[in-house]
């Protein structure tokens, strides 16, 4: 099963979800897709966590559609045949499904439902879809003009800053990575963006800063100054040893 595939379902799908689930039912399939962020490179977990996820759907009613078929469909197949997602297509499937109204909620305006496809041809395409939103949701976080190369604030190196390209306002860079008080890059940053390799993948990099985090508690940004500095870089190498970058 292509697996940005069955994450745009889901997210297409989300508000009908938080319909057919109740609220333990619904907590519990985010858990069973939080799975899909510690599958590393590794189809066989993929399949698994897809499979996890499938059967948390078991709620759904018949006349659900497609998302009704999966849980009628072969689970062994499922199992083999999953592909491995990127990071960058979960993180946005978690972000859009955590953000679901729940029963009862105000409903989105129409202009908010319209048509995906019809309104962004990017949404034709499932994996570019949730890539695109995953970069719009980290272009909102507060940043600032990326510094010139060789200037302090751009760090010694190409991996020590990330510099993420806004089509709107040019490269920017995610104002958590400086020292409030000198405007500098804090060290812990640079190490821990070197490990991340951010100059090859800013985006990867950004989401692990800016992204929820089970091994931590919390995004790893939120957590700079509150928890020790190796503990951080502690969680982004076993991040990379896993295969999950």
């Amino acid at each position: 099963m292509d697996t940005h595939e069955l994450l745009a379902l889901l997210v297409r799908h989300r508000e009908q979800l938080r319909q057919w689930l109740d609220e333990d039912q619904y907590r519990h399939f985010l858990a069973m897709t939080e799975r899909l962020r510690e599958v590393g490179d590794d189809p066989e977990r993929a399949g698994m966590a897809v499979m996890a996820i499938v059967r948390a759907l078991w709620p759904v009613p018949d006349e659900a559609g497609v998302l009704a078929e999966l849980l009628h469909a072969d689970h062994r197949s499922i199992v083999t045949a999953t592909t491995v997602p990127t990071p960058e297509a979960v993180l946005a499937a978690l972000e859009e499904l955590y953000a679901a109204p729940a029963a009862g909620e105000p409903d989105r305006t129409e202009a908010e439902t319209a048509d995906p496809i019809a309104a962004d041809p990017v949404a034709a395409d499932p994996v570019a879809a949730v890539i695109a939103a995953a970069r719009r949701r980290l272009l909102t976080a507060p940043s600032r003009a990326a510094a010139p190369v060789g200037t302090p604030a751009a760090g010694d190196g190409p991996a020590d800053v990330i510099v993420l390209a806004d089509p709107e306002d040019g490269p920017r860079s995610p104002e958590f990575q400086f020292d409030p008080d000198t405007g500098q890059p804090r060290d812990i940053v640079v190490r821990i963006n070197r490990i991340l390799l951010a100059d090859r993948d800013p985006w990867g990099a950004a989401d692990w800063w800016l992204g929820r985090n089970s091994w931590l508690g919390g995004p790893p940004a939120s957590l700079l100054g509150r928890v020790p500095d190796d503990r951080l870089a502690d969680a982004a190498l076993a991040l990379v040893e896993e295969g999950g970058r």
